[in-house]
This record gives structure tokens, sequence and C-alpha cells, in this order.
């Protein structure tokens, strides 16, 4: 699916609002993953939309009494509709600024200290995760992941002979709507190894797997992240994790 395409047909709005066929949906969630525009481009329209609808149930756009003052006053007030037009154009602007650009600025500092507060409790989350383990397990390796929208793995890991899982860390922010999360993870030749469902994030809005390592060779793998309930499923993170064995 090339980007032009995806412009044409209005592809990117009907995706976030949930609109196209099941095979439309999979070629524009292949395609988005390796096009930094269009991820990005992904991102300010659903944040547009949840910024419109969050508005329309708090009340704050009355369209319909807009609309008929506006017819109102036309024909009764030339005027007045010239003065109404201008009023609209400027109403336009300030739901802009408060509904998407104060949003968003509001959004990347709750993001960030969404961040610290993970960080800071990470720690504790792997000392639980260590201790549940150490019964059958030393030296648990771990991996935080990072998203990545090209074939260069950006993230590694290195898992130490007797080490029997491995536990992978995505953090989705707090915009995702799904409560369950499924994980899908490709071997280095592409197909299907493993796949784990009924994920929750936990406290710190993160998805924590616990993966096992007997089927891990060294290479590259890939790693998809999908929200399932509630539905339709949809694809919410790709990762690319290159594995070491000693």
């Amino acid at each position: 699916m090339a980007c032009g395409h995806i412009d044409d047909d209005e592809i990117m709005e009907r995706y976030a609002r949930h609109e196209l066929n099941p095979e439309e949906e999979r070629s524009f969630e292949d395609h988005f993953f390796s096009c930094d525009e269009c991820f990005e481009k992904l991102q300010a329209t659903e944040r547009f939309i949840a910024g419109v609808r969050g508005a329309a149930r708090r009340g704050l756009l009355d369209t319909g009494a807009a609309e008929t003052g506006k017819t109102r006053g036309w024909w009764l007030f030339p005027g007045f509709a010239l003065s109404s037009t201008a009023a609209a154009v400027l109403a336009g602007v300030v739901i802009w600024v408060f509904l998407v650009r104060l949003p968003g600025l509001r959004r990347n500092l709750d993001e960030a200290a969404a961040r610290l507060h993970s960080e800071q409790g990470l720690r504790a989350d792997l000392e639980k995760e260590a201790r549940r383990e150490s019964a059958t397990q030393a030296n648990v390796p771990f991996v935080m992941l990072e998203a990545t929208r090209g074939s260069v793995p950006s993230n590694e890991v290195t898992v130490p002979a007797g080490a029997r899982h491995l536990i992978l860390w995505a953090e989705l922010g707090g915009e995702s709507r799904f409560r369950s999360f499924r994980l899908e993870v490709y071997a280095p030749d592409h197909h299907l190894l493993e796949t784990v469902t009924d994920l929750n994030r936990n406290s710190y809005g993160a998805v924590v797997v616990n993966l096992a390592t007997e089927d891990l060779a060294s290479g590259d793998y890939l790693l998809r992240l999908s929200g399932e309930v509630p539905s339709p499923p949809s694809a919410v993170g790709e990762y690319r994790l290159k594995v070491h064995r000693p």
C-alpha cells in the first residue's frame, strides 16, 4: 500500500474509525509500521478523533443548535451571518487549541511523567518477577522493548546458558482502548513461533510477557503486539529483537 493511495482513499481516517475491511487493515498496518510519515499522521489522526469524541461527550460541541442559529441568522440578518461566520472560525481555532494542541502538550508531559514513574517502579517489578522465578532459575534476562518501524533491530538481549525464561516489557502509553492483548513472536525465517494471549497492562500501563526461551536461537525476531478486547482487534506495536545465545 503506497502513501498516495492512503491519502486518496482516506485509508488513515477510515482505519482510525475502524471502517476498513480485514484485508485493507492488514495491508495498512504493514505499511505504517515501516513508514515514519504515515505512523506520525496516524497518531495525530487518532488523537484528533479522540479529542472530538471527548468534547462531544462533555457537551462542548452543540452542532445542532449552532446550525439552527446559523440558518435563521442567514436569511434574517445577513450582517449577523457574516459575524457568525467569523465567530465560528474563531471558535474553531479555540476548540483546536483546547482539544488538540493543549491536550497534546499535556499528553506529552503525562507520558514523560508516566515513563519516569514506570522506570522508578521497574526495579520493584523486576525483583518481584525474579523472586517468583528464583526457585527454578537465576539471572532472568529482561528487555524493555522499543517500537521499531524499520528492519534494523533496536532491541538486543543475551540469553545466558540455563535461562528458561525471558521477560519482555512493552509500554503502551495511556491512550490504548484495549484491556487485553496478544503477542505474536516470529522466528528469523518469518514463521510464527509462538503466540501469547490474554495479556493485561500492569499498574504502570505496560504489558509484561514471560516468554519461554527454549525455542529462541540466536537471530533476529519480530514481535507484534495487538489489542484484542474490546473488538475489533488492532495492532498496537511492532518490535524487532536480536537474541544472542552464548
